[in-house]
């Protein structure tokens, strides 16, 4: 199942090899440590560049969407996918 979210969320992310990597998200007071990324792309929307992430955080099996907005400077989680 699929759950849309659509909020801001705080990442901590590190850079390896020239590329942002999430490590760690902030959503609803809790923090959730990532274990895995299970995807990765970029899209182009008019001016701004926009970095996605398919991530498994650690202790389960839901998949986290994270959209980080070159031209915001800002991170979203966008959608859960539950196991199952």
């Amino acid at each position: 199942m699929v759950t849309l979210i659509e909020e801001p969320v705080e990442v901590s992310a590190v850079f390896r090899r020239g590329r942002m990597m999430p490590v760690s998200f902030a959503w609803r007071n809790r923090r959730y440590r990532v274990v895995r990324i299970a995807g990765a792309y970029r899209r182009r929307k008019g001016h701004s560049l926009e970095l996605h992430y398919s991530v498994l955080a650690e202790g389960g099996e839901e998949v986290y969407e994270l959209r980080f907005s070159t031209e915001r400077m800002a991170w979203w989680l966008e959608r859960i996918h539950a196991a199952g």
